[in-house]
């Protein structure tokens, strides 16, 4: 076994469960009647999981895969709430047909076994300041 492949084998691993908790949150959405709008959007401050409409209403999904506790939940801090808000002002800047709609900001939080716990409104839009993005 080379020297690190161990290391690699876990960051795959949990990458693919991340993309995989992606996926499972995108069908919940859409099972409730969202529209998904964007998958791993990048913007010029950070990469959204998920866009998605529901009537007049654009959520921000920011998606927590954990294989226990509550740590995805504490990641997402104020400099995570800061890009995610600069990357919804980017998104509608390039997308001005949303620009009438709610916006809001979510956090899904998924683990290997039970439901995930999806958080509505997880937090409010950051002021953005130029100097500090």
């Amino acid at each position: 076994m080379a020297r690190g492949s161990g290391q690699s084998q876990t960051k795959r691993r949990a990458h693919d469960f991340g993309v995989r908790a992606e996926k499972s949150i995108a069908a919940f959405l859409h099972a409730g009647g969202y529209d998904i709008l964007a998958r791993r959007e990048r913007g010029r401050s950070t990469e959204v999981d998920l866009i998605a409409q529901c009537e007049d209403v654009i959520a921000f999904v920011e998606v927590k895969a954990r294989r226990k506790g509550y740590g995805g939940l504490e990641a997402v801090d104020t400099r995570k709430q800061r890009q995610m808000s600069l990357a919804a002002a980017d998104w509608l800047s390039r997308n001005p047909q949303y620009n009438n709609h709610a916006i809001r900001f979510d956090i899904a939080l998924v683990w290997p076994t039970g439901l995930p716990e999806y958080i509505e409104n997880a937090f409010d839009a950051v002021e953005i300041d130029e100097y500090c993005a």
